[in-house]
């Protein structure tokens, strides 16, 4: 499967990038842009790129995905596990796949998402490759202002 990690207050997203099928590993973004978000998804690979090609040419889906998607969003971090309807979830982090577990662990700890998912792939045998991540930039997440470090 895979692992995907979001945290809410830095408005970063990562995911691994391997797949495997038919005994052959090879590596793959697992990451979509939508409209104001970010995508992660796990699951099966035929799955999730229908999930995506349906988001990129209407920004709808009007039947089960059957895959895991992560949002991330101005307002939060959305999960939608195997249905249309996503579930705003609470906390700053949050993470799904086969390696979730491990990545959450690291993010409790203080890890940013893409050292979680470094970390869910030492510990997670389908969690690997190059580790991809994106940031939803404050002045593009609408309802969302710029931090002052001021």
């Amino acid at each position: 499967m895979t692992t995907i990690a979001a945290r809410f207050s830095t408005l970063e997203i990562a995911a691994d990038s391997q797949v495997s099928g038919d005994d052959v590993k090879y590596y793959i973004e697992k990451l979509r842009r939508g409209r104001n978000c970010i995508f992660g998804g796990a699951g099966d690979l035929d799955k999730l790129l229908k999930f995506y090609d349906s988001v990129e040419k209407n920004g709808e889906f009007d039947e089960p995905i059957e895959v895991d998607i992560l949002e991330l969003r101005a307002d939060g971090i959305y999960v939608y596990e195997s249905t249309i309807h996503p579930v705003k979830v609470r906390g700053d982090f949050f993470s799904v796949g086969t390696g979730s577990a491990y990545a959450l662990a690291a993010m409790h700890l203080g890890k940013s998402p893409r050292e979680a998912i470094e970390i869910a792939s030492i510990f997670d045998p389908v969690t690997g490759g190059p580790v991809d991540m994106m940031t939803l930039e404050p002045a593009k997440a609408p309802g969302r202002k710029k931090k002052s470090l001021l």
